[in-house]
């Protein structure tokens, strides 16, 4: 719990540095204070990557790619996870074939078992749908968050502010589900 905990004060610690106090969060110009973004065709299974560039410019050190074929919310949570892994985990070569130095997330990292991924993916969480931010807006929907059961069908207040968030209701969901863990 420790090192998720780590992930939450450093996501919370860019939002300060950025002056961030209201959502959605804008990402793009967060991600872009640390690292180039670049949009590529990737393979499906491919979310993004964070790689060294080669002759560094503009003081950034590191290109952030996502996978331009996914939904702008996957996007965005990409660009928020391989934020986490560039301020979290201090990479200096990420592991690599054909020209790339890449880390590849497998099945287990989707899982959670990788503890780097699930941090990463704390962190990216907590960047796109800060606690305090996400609670308030609950509230001022008038919403106590108690999860639908798949035969209860989905509450459409949480389809709106997912999209109002510009996160998948999926992410938003988990979050919810996190933070509802932690009361």
């Amino acid at each position: 719990m420790r090192r998720l905990s780590k992930a939450k004060k450093a996501a919370l610690n860019t939002l300060a540095e950025n002056s961030i106090e209201r959502l959605p969060i804008p990402i793009n110009k967060i991600v872009a204070r640390y690292a180039h973004i670049l949009q590529e065709e990737m393979e499906d299974d491919i979310s993004g990557m964070l790689i060294p560039l080669a002759k560094p410019n503009d003081g950034k050190k590191w290109a952030i790619v996502v996978n331009k074929s996914h939904s702008s919310t996957r996007q965005r949570f990409t660009l928020a996870h391989e934020l986490g892994h560039l301020l979290l985990h201090g990479y200096t070569l990420p592991h690599a074939d054909r020209g790339y130095k890449l880390r590849f997330r497998n099945a287990k990292s989707s899982e959670g078992s990788v503890f780097e991924e699930v941090e990463a993916n704390q962190f990216a969480a907590e960047l796109l749908m800060p606690e305090d931010m996400l609670l308030e807006k609950l509230e001022g929907e008038g919403l106590e968050y108690v999860p639908a059961g798949e035969d209860e069908g989905e509450d459409p207040r949480l389809s709106r502010i997912a999209n109002e968030l510009k996160v998948s209701r999926q992410a938003l969901a988990i979050r919810l589900s996190n933070l509802l863990l932690q009361y």
